[in-house]
């Protein structure tokens, strides 16, 4: 009869598995390998996240907001930046180095590719504007393109920060009106005037990166320059946040309702007036005086409206003119325009004999 096995609990228990946690190190170094795989992923999510808040801002929803304000996350790191920078490099300036550059063109990925959408919706068929929209794309593409990006922005401490401060400006012209209803002529001198500060507080990072006087008067040039080069350029940055639906120059209104469009007028028919009209869409909450500027030969004259936002259907305004100079026949063009001189939407039509 064979007696089966005891099992006793006497003997050397199997070793307890130790629970390793990754050092911070490793976690980057993990996060870059991802990055790495999936280098697209971070732009083009900014970027659908762009559109997604372009359209909702032309439907006039309250929450666009809240995807505008996706846009203000990376503020306080490119305000922090540079003694975050500083600190990490005193304690391990390899992963100091990487995680700063890491960090900071992520968020300058999010904040162009955000923006792109608006400032394309906004640009109209004027030379200046589309150059600017030309300018934020490239300096899109440039913050994805490793090498480039590696070599030319992030390699110096001045370089890295005057794309910081342009991409935050960027942002700062369409997230002020959405989020915060700054009117759009406040708009970009505050966002100029941030900028401006943030440059004055890094000044001495950027100066003792730059090692030959001939770089740093390069750089203090453009410091100087660059914003009010900007601001005497200011009529040809587009009015993100604002969106002309429909625009046309006809002869009569009913209740706000225009009139069939027309492209000629005879003189006529002058007594009756023009009338150029637009139906305009901005962020609910801002109230934003535009200006229907009449230009014919030399001659200008300038009509304010007051619109305010948040309707889904746009809000209507007008402005009619019925006293003409005798010298009335020829090519007419009607500027819609912020106060600053931001063009909305151009309309043209001619006074004919007859």
């Amino acid at each position: 009869m064979s007696v089966p096995p005891v099992e006793s609990g006497a003997g050397t228990a199997p070793p307890a598995q130790t629970i390793q946690r990754k050092s911070w190190p490793e976690r980057l170094r993990r996060l870059s390998k991802w990055h790495e795989r999936l280098p697209w992923l971070l732009p083009v999510s900014s970027f659908i996240a762009g559109w997604i808040g372009f359209v909702m801002v032309r439907r006039g929803a309250d929450w666009a907001r809240l995807v505008a304000m996706l846009a203000l996350l990376g503020w306080p790191w490119l305000l922090i930046e540079p003694v975050v920078r500083r600190l990490l490099e005193q304690r391990r300036r390899r992963l100091g180095v990487f995680v700063a550059n890491f960090v900071s063109q992520s968020l300058q990925q999010e904040l162009l590719f955000f923006s792109l959408p608006f400032v394309i919706g906004a640009t109209q068929s004027d030379v200046g504007q589309i150059a600017f929209a030309g300018f934020v794309g490239a300096a899109a593409l440039v913050s994805t393109i490793d090498p480039l990006y590696e070599r030319w922005i992030a390699k110096r401490a001045a370089r890295r920060l005057l794309f910081h401060a342009y991409c935050s400006w960027i942002a700062a012209l369409v997230v002020l009106p959405i989020v915060l209803l700054v009117p759009l002529e406040q708009a970009l001198p505050m966002s100029l005037a941030t900028v401006v500060v943030w440059l004055v507080l890094t000044f001495p990072l950027s100066w003792r990166s730059l090692r030959t006087w001939r770089s740093r008067t390069a750089w203090l040039a453009s410091v100087i320059v660059v914003p009010i080069i900007i601001w005497e350029l200011r009529a040809q940055v587009p009015a993100a946040g604002l969106a002309v639906m429909r625009a046309r120059i006809t002869q009569s209104i009913d209740s706000l309702n225009p009139g069939p469009a027309v492209t000629e007028v005879p003189r006529s028919e002058l007594e009756e007036g023009v009338i150029a009209f637009a139906v305009i869409r901005a962020p609910a909450g801002l109230t934003q005086q535009v200006i229907f500027e009449w230009h014919h030969n030399d001659d200008v004259e300038r009509i304010s409206e007051t619109i305010h936002g948040g309707s889904a259907s746009g809000w209507r305004a007008f402005s009619r003119k019925k006293v003409f100079p005798t010298d009335v026949l020829g090519a007419w063009t009607v500027d819609l325009l912020t106060p600053q001189g931001q063009l909305l939407k151009r309309l043209r039509f001619e006074i004919v004999d007859g």
